[in-house]
């Protein structure tokens, strides 16, 4: 059949329009490397499948991740770095713990802060918001950060008991800063090992003991090495699940992409609130399961104002005089702003720590 001449230009014309729309859609559509050095069970890791699937369905696709778990792409203390270097996008990581000399003011969020979870991450992410120092951290060298969502309180499984604060005397005890520095003052001697190697390390005696969030230990399988656990001297609330996107990859970005990942980053953090709490409340029915297994310990008030006597204090000067040395902010006051911010989302706090929710359903064991 001949095609008209008109046919043919009609044809063309469409072609050409379709080709170009096709180009615009490529042009448009972004790839981000998403990295971390945890796996995908833990709460952190739901808030960020949730903040990554948020993306893409309100970008319609024209965003997609590239997910790289369980430190398969890079490990702790290379997750920030890497995203100056453009090794990766976005990052899930702990620099207060995995890169201590290039963010010192990162570890505001001391030992013995506070034990409620959901007022501690409100703090930190209005400090990060209100403080152009603290925010000018990260920023400085590549990190804008997008979310910091909590990781449960601290809690220890070891292979013997710890009821009192002269028990952690000679531990070896897998912890990072700033809670090594912590355990440090009490006689112990924290080993610095990455989450998975710390648990491998459990397992084989290189420690004692293994410190962490409440969930994320038991989800790690520490309590099946260590069967003893406790609220490790009621330390609290000590490190926050970061997520930074590079400075750089989000500038060049368009103005729409951009706004979609600002607006699911807000709401991102009342949703890992939510995985925490609910992440916290199944390991407690988990440990019930178990319960004739294992022997819990909670910290009391009069051991952990011994504890509070030996460590709080020093805790504290050290970082202000850490801050000043190193930086040009005013350490004192950074703290005295978080900690009554952390003091202000106290009064309205819903979170009970997990071997707290223990004992109350399913008693000491």
């Amino acid at each position: 059949m001949q095609i008209s001449a008109l046919g043919r230009a009609t044809r063309i014309a469409i072609a050409t329009v379709a080709l170009a729309f096709g180009t615009t859609n490529a042009a448009a559509a972004e790839k981000f490397v998403y990295a971390t050095y945890f796996s995908d069970v833990y709460s952190a890791s739901k808030t960020d499948l949730w903040f990554m699937g948020e993306i893409e369905k309100r970008s319609g696709g024209e965003i997609k991740f590239e997910k790289f778990w369980n430190q398969s792409l890079m490990k702790g203390a290379e997750l920030f770095p890497a995203l100056r270097s453009g090794a990766a996008d976005v990052v899930n990581g702990a620099p207060s713990g995995y890169n201590v000399r290039e963010y010192p003011l990162a570890n505001v969020l001391l030992p013995l802060t506070s034990q409620k979870a959901d007022a501690v991450a409100l703090a930190w992410n209005k400090l990060y918001a209100e403080n152009k120092d603290f925010r000018n951290e990260f920023e400085s060298k590549g990190a804008k950060v997008l979310y910091a969502g909590p990781w449960a309180e601290n809690s220890v499984w070891s292979t013997k008991a710890l009821v009192k604060a002269q028990d952690y005397k000679g531990l070896r005890i897998r912890a990072v800063p700033p809670i090594s520095e912590a355990y440090s003052a009490l006689g112990s001697t924290p080993v610095a090992l990455t989450w998975p190697d710390g648990l491998e390390g459990l397992q084989r005696g290189v420690v004692d003991a293994m410190t962490g969030p409440f969930d994320s230990t038991v989800l790690g399988g520490a309590h099946e090495v260590g069967q003893y656990g406790s609220d490790g001297g009621g330390f609290g609330i000590y490190a926050m699940a970061v997520v930074a996107i590079s400075v750089d990859r989000y500038n060049r970005l368009s103005e729409r992409h951009r706004k979609i990942i600002d607006d699911v980053s807000a709401e991102t953090l009342q949703m890992s609130l939510k995985f925490n709490d609910q992440s916290v409340g199944a390991v407690v029915d988990r440990l019930c399961g178990m319960k004739d297994k294992l022997k819990i310990a909670v910290t009391s008030e009069e051991e952990l104002e011994k504890i509070r006597m030996v460590a709080v204090s020093p805790l504290q000067e050290a970082w202000v005089k850490r801050v000043k040395s190193e930086t040009k902010a005013d350490g004192a006051a950074m703290l005295d702003q978080f900690l009554s911010y952390v003091r202000e989302f106290e009064k309205t706090s819903t979170y009970v720590p997990g071997f707290k929710r223990y004992l109350q359903k399913c008693g000491r064991s």
